[in-house]
């Protein structure tokens, strides 16, 4: 596309607003390297949390426009890298005092599995980490390999610095890998940042040095390498994974339903090599594990209610959640055919039907996200926040311990959202997903009225895409002016029909014979890739049923860039867009749900929530562009009217009233029923 001095404001704009999201991360990050980190630790991890998830939503939702796939890579990285050198100020978890002293342990000769820490045989062992050690008195849990990884840390570098240090380079690896991912399912770069800012990974990783990070790189490599079709590696990536952390353990049966098992001997080896250093001792780490896991309850959202309904009694609690996983579990891979989906899935499920829940574990899911975003979780890694609330209790002296009030406040507006979320898998019936084929011909449809002045642009710049349209409509509704005129010197088939968008689509829908849609008004300028950038992602998700490209305003004001914000957040979060954004679509997944709806207002919403009814839906993240017309005068009042009738629609589809004809002439100022808004719910 050609930059033109407004479409360069437009990027001055968006570049604004992306530097000062940042310099809320860099303000988050310097409170931790200030004399108030020690003093008022407590607050400082609240504000500097909370400061850094609006830095991170704000850089996520503002990241530039018009570079290259390069540079947006290598400034994501650089991005990342920043916002991790300055939360590195943060005090790290006491769980790095027990990553030292079992690694000194181990250097030793010693097992950490023979003994709990607090025993006499381990003694001459002890040190300052020793005594910042949580947990004393039980024995370890952590797996063979991961003991072996501490042991040679410690040895390198016998300070938490080090493992800060190892687990940041990991951390970015892990962006590197995301990046990839997106690569292979056809979309752009910019949701690693989902990963790469969230507030929980700088504070979990950078921050606080936990280890799970491990965990995290290898269940992606083993990820990746599914992918990839290299099933042998992805099972030797899988070991690795439970060899780090055992809760790595609930991908086995998904691995051999999806993932050829024949290649499960590579399982068993990287089980088998590292454990064979501690065989001896090996049995304690299993009483380790159940004493941590088994007998615990910790915030756990499931496993805390049934608990306190049982007045108590973990181990009947325990096992009555292991029963609800394993079902959900069942479920989750006889139902979902793509094999990272499911692994995503039973990762959510058992952070949710876990007993001990800290907000590290949270962060297991969140790469997932970057592929698979949902409202729900970025709601959880704002709310995650409160788990700081328990370093009050500390500082007063008093037991580690989280406010009950802010267990809820953690959890209810999680389920809140993931409930409205689900309603789509109920709907489904919780029926098996289907997987859709590879798609060959695109279809572009133009509804226009009276757009002799705009659609000569639209249509040169359609016709003019590096992949070639199939097939291009312009579905008129009744023109006075040169509308149809031009169409037809331009070569375009043109499709006669009542006035309305949603009407004049569903002609051009059913005239058309390609496999996929693509809706853009006539007002719009699409970049000559968006047809293919279509068709990419609909060829590497089987899964995905359609979704938007992503609007940009030809002009541009901060008003207007907020718009192209929240149009976004909603896309790629709620999966509901509207018809300026550039809708597309399976027409046979369409098909499943009743077609294209032909309502003359409110058929954008209307197709997502049938698209959501039939798969996943997705946001291209930007490549239509649009006039701002209909935002020069008036711009509140527009988005009140917009909210308004949004509403009207939603509540009298729940009630199952097609109220569109009258929404249609309130939009269009038909004087005769503009009386009506306020009288529809009622009627």
């Amino acid at each position: 596309m050609v930059i033109t001095p407004t479409s360069a404001y437009r990027h001055r704009v968006r570049l604004l607003f992306f530097l000062l999201s940042l310099f809320l991360i860099f303000i988050a990050g310097v409170l931790h390297w200030t004399p108030w980190a020690a003093t008022c630790k407590a607050i400082i991890m609240l504000v500097s949390y909370g400061t850094v998830f609006f830095g991170f939503i704000g850089a996520w939702l503002s990241f530039p426009d018009g570079l290259s796939t390069s540079r947006k890579i290598g400034l994501i990285l650089l991005i990342s890298l920043f916002a991790r050198i300055m939360m590195m100020g943060l005090p790290v978890s006491d769980d790095v005092n027990r990553y030292l002293w079992e690694g000194k342990l181990v250097s030793a000769g010693e097992s950490p599995y023979r003994y709990p820490g607090d025993h006499e045989h381990y003694a001459k062992y002890r040190d300052a980490y020793w005594k910042g050690m949580n947990h004393k008195d039980k024995l370890t849990a952590y797996p063979p390999l991961a003991e072996l990884i501490f042991a040679a840390v410690s040895s390198v570098a016998y300070s938490p610095w080090a493992f800060k240090v190892l687990f940041t380079f990991v951390d970015l690896c892990i962006v590197g890998i995301l990046i990839c991912l997106l690569k292979v399912y056809g979309q752009g770069p910019r949701n690693v940042l989902l990963y790469a800012l969230n507030p929980l990974t700088l504070f979990a990783i950078a921050g606080e040095a936990h280890f799970d990070v491990l965990l995290i790189f290898t269940m992606l490599l083993s990820v990746l390498c599914i992918e990839k079709r290299a099933y042998a590696w992805a099972w030797f990536w899988l070991g690795v994974s439970i060899q780090i952390k055992i809760i790595a353990v609930v991908l086995v049966p998904l691995y051999l339903w999806r993932c050829q098992w024949r290649y499960g001997w590579l399982l068993l080896i990287t089980l088998a090599v590292p454990s064979l250093y501690f065989v001896e001792t090996l049995p304690g780490m299993f009483h380790g594990l159940w004493d941590f896991g088994g007998m615990n309850a910790f915030n756990g959202p499931i496993h805390s209610p049934i608990n306190y309904l049982l007045n108590a009694h973990v181990a009947w609690t325990t096992a009555m959640v292991s029963g609800l996983f394993s079902l959900t579990a069942f479920w989750i891979i006889r139902a979902v055919s793509i094999p990272v989906k499911a692994a995503y899935l039973l990762i959510a499920a058992l952070v949710l039907f876990s007993p001990v829940v800290h907000y590290w574990y949270i962060l297991w899911i969140i790469p997932f996200v970057v592929l698979y975003p949902g409202l729900s979780w970025l709601v959880l890694s704002f709310t995650s926040g409160a788990y700081f609330t328990s370093t009050f209790s500390v500082e007063q002296g008093g037991d580690w311990s989280l406010p009950v009030w802010a267990i809820w406040l953690i959890w209810l507006p999680f389920f809140l959202v993931l409930t409205y979320e689900l309603r789509m898998v109920l709907l489904r019936n919780l029926r098996p997903e289907l997987n859709w084929t590879k798609p060959e011909t695109l279809a572009i449809i133009i509804p226009t009225l009276n757009e002799g002045g705009q659609i000569k642009a639209c249509l040169e710049a359609v016709q003019s895409m590096q992949r070639p349209a199939d097939e291009i409509f312009v579905c008129d509704g009744g023109s006075t002016d040169k509308t149809v005129a031009i169409a037809k010197e331009m070569g375009v088939c043109v499709v006669h029909s009542e006035p309305g968008r949603g009407t004049q689509i569903k002609a051009g829908v059913e005239a058309a014979r390609s496999e996929v849609v693509l809706v853009i008004h006539a007002d719009c300028i699409c970049d000559n890739d968006v047809s293919q950038r279509i068709m990419s992602v609909l060829e590497k998700n089987p899964d995905v049923v359609g979704g938007a490209v992503g609007q940009r305003f030809n002009t541009s004001s901060m008003q207007l860039f907020v718009i192209e914000m929240l149009n976004d957040a909603r896309a790629i979060l709620g999966g509901a867009s509207f018809g300026d954004q550039g809708q597309f679509f399976r027409v046979a997944a369409l098909q499943k749900v009743g077609g294209f709806p032909g309502y003359p207002l409110m058929e954008d919403i209307e197709v997502s929530l049938r698209m959501m009814r039939t798969g996943r839906v997705v946001l291209l993240n930007g490549g239509v562009h649009n006039s701002a017309r209909q935002w020069r005068q008036g711009f509140i009042k527009r988005i009140i009217l917009i909210i308004k009738l949004v509403i009207i629609f939603r509540i009298n589809r729940l009630l199952q009233r097609d109220v569109t004809e009258k929404l249609y002439a309130i939009y269009y100022n038909n004087r005769k029923q503009s009386n009506c808004c306020d009288n529809i719910v009622s009627k």
